[in-house]
C-alpha cells in the first residue's frame, strides 16, 4: 500500500487541471483505484489570494475518515500568534499529523527567530514540518485585460518578487537550528534541485517529496521533461540515506496519481527502495 504525503482537496469545480474534481469522494475513488492507503491533505492559507482551506474546515470535511490525514497550517504573515495557539490545541488533541508552511505565498523569512515557537511546537509533538520550496505559481491564471487588476488588487503578480523566500537557502538556515525536527522539503525544491541537495547533504533531518513536478495534462509535461526529472531524482537518491528520505507525494490535483506512479517507475530503484519511498519513509515520520 502507498502513502501520499502531499495532496489537496476542494469542493469547488476546478478549471485548467487534469480533473475538474478534488473533493473527498473523488479522492477516495482515486485511492481505491491506485492502492493508496492514506492521503495527507494540506490546510492552506494564501493571504494574497484571499483564500485557502482552514484547519477547521478541512478537519470538518475529513471528520475522522481513516483514509485521510491533515497537515495543519497558519497565516504566519498576518496572524502568527493566533495560528500558533490553534495549532498547539490541534496538536495536543492529536488532530493533525504535521504542519505545512508556505514561504513565498506568505511574505515570511523562515530564519526569523520570531517563528521559532512554531518549530519548537513541532519538536514537542514530534510533528513533521512540510515546507513549500521552489517555484511560486500565480494566484490568478487568467491574463489581465486593460484596466483590470489581479485578485490581490495589484497590476502585477507580487509573487514574481518573492521567489527568494521559497529558495532552499532560506530553508537551510532555519532547519539547521532544529535538528530534532523532521522537515519535508516539498516538490524537490523544483527548480532549485542542486541547492536543495546541498541542504540535504548537510542536514539528515530533511526529507523531500516529488509532488507537483508538473501540471498533469498540460504542455508542462513531456517525455523529455520526465527524463530530466528522473536524472534529478536519481541524484537525490545518491545522497547519504537518499532512498530513506524520498517520499511519495502528488500535490493532487496538480499532479495526477497516474503520472506520479509513472515518474516513480522511471527511477533507478529496487523493490525494497520502492517500498521505502511509497510507504516506509512516511511511517518513519509517524505518518
Amino acid at each position: 500500500m502507498v502513502i501520499d504525503v502531499h495532496a489537496h482537496t476542494s469542493d469547488s469545480r476546478l478549471h485548467g487541471l487534469h480533473t475538474d474534481q478534488a473533493d473527498l469522494d473523488y479522492l477516495r475513488m482515486q485511492a481505491e483505484k491506485f492502492g493508496i492507503e492514506k492521503i495527507y491533505l494540506m490546510a492552506t492559507y494564501f493571504p494574497l489570494k484571499k483564500s485557502g482551506l482552514s484547519n477547521s474546515v478541512l478537519l470538518k470535511r475529513i471528520d475522522g475518515n481513516p483514509i485521510f490525514g491533515c497537515f495543519g497550517s497558519l497565516d504566519m504573515e498576518n496572524k502568527f500568534v493566533e495560528g500558533l495557539v490553534e495549532l498547539t490545541d490541534l496538536a495536543a488533541n492529536k488532530l493533525i499529523s504535521g504542519i505545512k508552511i508556505y514561504p513565498g505565498y506568505q511574505e515570511i523569512f523562515l530564519s526569523d527567530p520570531k517563528f521559532d515557537p512554531l518549530f519548537q511546537l513541532a519538536e514537542e509533538y514530534q510533528l513533521p514540518v512540510a515546507c513549500h520550496l521552489g517555484e511560486l505559481h500565480h494566484c490568478c491564471s487568467r491574463e489581465l485585460k486593460d484596466g483590470e487588476n489581479y485578485r490581490c488588487g495589484s497590476t502585477h503578480c507580487l509573487l514574481d518578487h518573492r521567489g527568494y523566500l521559497s529558495h532552499p537557502r532560506q530553508f537551510g538556515m532555519m532547519v539547521k537550528r532544529f535538528p530534532k525536527v523532521n522537515f519535508i522539503a516539498c516538490h524537490l525544491g523544483n527548480p532549485y534541485f542542486r541547492e536543495l541537495r546541498k541542504v540535504m547533504s548537510e542536514c539528515d533531518n530533511v526529507y523531500t517529496d516529488f509532488s507537483g513536478q508538473f501540471l498533469s495534462g498540460t504542455n508542462e509535461d513531456s517525455p523529455d521533461y520526465r527524463l530530466k526529472l528522473k536524472a534529478e531524482i536519481d541524484k537525490f537518491l545518491l545522497l547519504k540515506n537518499g532512498p530513506d528520505r524520498l517520499l511519495f507525494g502528488t500535490d493532487f490535483p496538480i499532479q495526477s496519481y497516474e503520472d506520479t506512479f509513472q515518474l516513480l517507475e522511471l527511477l533507478n530503484i529496487n523493490a525494497e527502495e520502492k517500498e521505502k519511498i511509497t510507504r516506509i519513509n512516511a511511517e518513519k515520520l509517524n505518518l
